[in-house]
C-alpha cells in the first residue's frame, strides 16, 4: 500500500482527519481539488463572519451617541472590508498549511476518483491521472450549493452563497430566497451596509427547524430592523427587467413580483457525491448523502465517509469531530460520534445559538418537560452595553431536571451557547449549572437566570 490513510478532501473535517491519523503514526495523504480550509474558510464560516464583523462594527459607529460619544464623517469603503476578509483568508491558510506539512502528512492538488475498495486515482491539472493505494479511505468532500429550480435562475446578478462573496461593491437592493442561516447571515450583512434586504421563505417561519420562541423574537427583531420577511413565499420564476431583476412569488394566496439588482439563493447545499467513483467501490449513498454508521463507516470496509458528505450535520465543527473519529477508527479505534448535541450558531443581529432539542421537538417526543426563559433586558452587563434585545429559553425534563435543550437570541449567544453544549452532551440537571458560580457583571448570567426560573416552571 502507498498510504495507511488517505483522506480526499481539505476541509475542516478532511484536514482534522489527516492530522490526527499522522500524529497517531500512519504514513497519511490529503488530496484538496482546490484549497486547503474548503468551503468553510474560503467560502463559508470564515468570510462570511469577517464580513458580518465589519458590518458590526459599522452598525457600532451609528449609535455612539447613545454612549455619549460622536464622530463626524463617517464612511465605508466596501474595497477595504474585501480587502480585509482575504487577508484573514490567507493568514489562516497559512496556519492550515503549516499544522499540516508539520504533522508530515502528504498533501495532493487534484480531485481524487475512487477505483475500488483500496484504489483512487488523482487527476491534476499539470500531469495525466495517477493512481495510489491507502489501507483506509476518508471520504470529505463537502457539499455544494443547491440551484433555485425556476426558470431564469441561470441569469446574471443571480448569485449563490460561493458567489456572491465576489461582489465587488454592495448592491442597492437584493432578494435572498431562502431563511436559513446562511441566507439571514448575508440578508444581516447586506443591509447593514446599506443595501434594501427583501427575504423570501417557503417555510411557515424564518430559520426553519429553530425553536418558535426565538423564531418569533428573531423576526419581531429583523422586521424592526427594516428587513422585509415573506414567508410560506415560493419563488416562481425570475427575469431580467429593464433596470433589474424581476422575482415572481407566490404565497399560495396571491402573486407579486418583487424587483431587485441581485438575487442571492441560499436555499441550502447538498453532498458532493458526483464524480468520487462511488459505485465503482461499492459504497452506499443517496441524495441526502453517502450512508455511514456513528463510528462513520460506510458499508465498504476501510472506508469512511465525515462531514457535509454525510448529510447527517453541515456544520464545520461536525465535520472536524467526526474527521478525529475517523481517523481513530482507521487505525484500531471505536470512536462514536453522536450528532445530537451539535451547537448551531447564526450570526444575526443579536445572534442565535441552539443546541439540543426544541420545545417542539421535545414536546414531540413524548417526554414531559419544563420550560425556563430570561430576558437580556434584565441583564446588567447587557444594558451597560446596550445591547438588551434577546432571551434565554432551557428545556428540562420534568422528571429528573435533565437539561434536554438551550436556544439564545442575543448578543454573544454563539460564545454563550457551549454552556448549553456541555450539559446537553453530558446529560447534566439544570441544579449542576444553577449552584455554578457565574461571574458578575456578564452576559453568561442570563442563563443561570434562566436556570433559577425552574424553581418554578412550567411544566407541559
Amino acid at each position: 500500500m502507498d498510504y495507511d490513510v488517505a483522506v480526499i478532501g481539505g476541509g475542516p473535517g478532511g484536514y482534522a482527519a489527516a492530522i490526527k491519523a499522522a500524529k497517531l503514526g500512519a504514513k497519511v495523504l490529503l488530496v484538496e481539488k482546490e484549497k486547503i480550509g474548503g468551503v468553510c474558510l474560503h467560502h463559508g464560516c470564515i468570510p462570511t463572519k469577517t464580513l458580518l464583523d465589519s458590518a458590526e462594527k459599522w452598525r457600532q459607529l451609528h449609535s455612539l451617541s447613545e454612549f455619549g460619544l460622536t464622530a463626524d464623517n463617517l464612511a465605508f469603503d466596501f474595497t477595504k472590508v474585501k480587502e480585509r476578509m482575504n487577508q484573514v483568508i490567507s493568514q489562516l491558510e497559512r496556519g492550515i498549511l503549516q499544522m499540516v506539512k508539520s504533522s508530515a502528512v502528504e498533501i495532493k492538488y487534484g480531485t481524487a476518483v475512487l477505483e475500488a475498495p483500496q484504489v483512487f486515482k488523482i487527476q491534476s491539472s499539470s500531469a495525466d491521472m495517477e493512481q495510489y493505494t491507502a489501507q483506509n479511505i476518508i471520504l470529505a468532500t463537502g457539499s455544494e450549493p443547491i440551484g433555485l429550480p425556476v426558470p431564469g435562475s441561470n441569469l446574471a446578478g443571480v448569485l449563490n452563497s460561493d458567489q456572491v462573496l465576489s461582489l465587488t461593491e454592495v448592491p442597492r437592493s437584493m432578494v435572498i430566497v431562502g431563511a436559513g442561516a446562511v441566507g439571514l447571515e448575508f440578508a444581516t450583512a447586506f443591509k447593514s451596509f446599506g443595501c434594501n434586504v427583501t427575504v423570501v421563505e417557503m417555510m411557515p417561519q424564518i430559520l426553519p427547524g429553530a425553536d418558535s420562541d426565538i423564531v418569533k423574537r428573531l423576526g419581531f427583531l429583523m422586521r424592526k430592523q427594516g428587513f422585509k420577511i415573506l414567508t410560506n413565499t415560493k419563488v416562481i420564476r425570475l427575469a431580467q427587467g429593464d433596470d433589474a431583476l424581476e422575482i415572481e412569488v407566490d404565497n399560495g394566496k396571491n402573486a407579486q413580483v418583487l424587483t431587485a439588482e441581485k438575487v442571492l439563493v441560499a436555499i441550502g447545499r447538498k453532498p458532493l457525491t458526483e464524480g468520487l467513483g462511488l459505485e465503482r467501490a461499492g459504497v452506499k449513498y443517496s441524495a441526502k448523502g453517502i450512508e455511514v454508521d456513528a463510528k462513520l463507516t460506510t458499508n465498504v470496509k476501510g472506508i469512511y465517509a465525515i462531514g457535509d458528505v454525510t448529510g447527517k450535520s453541515m456544520l464545520a465543527h461536525a465535520a472536524s469531530t467526526a474527521g478525529i473519529a475517523a481517523a481513530e477508527n482507521a487505525l484500531g479505534g471505536q470512536a462514536a460520534v453522536d450528532f445530537s448535541a451539535v451547537p448551531a450558531c447564526v450570526f444575526t443581529t443579536p445572534e442565535v445559538a441552539m443546541v439540543g432539542l426544541t420545545e417542539q421537538a421535545a414536546a414531540a417526543s413524548g417526554r414531559s418537560i419544563k420550560i425556563s426563559k430570561a430576558n437580556f433586558a434584565a441583564n446588567g452587563k447587557a444594558v451597560s452595553m446596550g445591547q438588551i434585545d434577546g432571551l434565554v429559553k432551557i428545556i428540562a425534563d420534568s422528571g429528573n431536571d435533565q437539561i434536554l435543550g438551550m436556544h439564545i437570541l442575543g448578543p454573544h449567544a454563539s460564545d454563550l451557547i457551549m454552556e448549553g453544549a456541555l450539559a446537553v452532551t453530558n446529560g447534566l440537571r439544570a441544579k449542576d449549572i444553577g449552584r455554578t458560580i457565574h461571574p458578575h457583571p456578564t452576559i453568561s448570567e442570563t442563563i443561570m437566570g434562566c436556570i433559577h426560573g425552574f424553581e418554578s416552571p412550567k411544566v407541559y
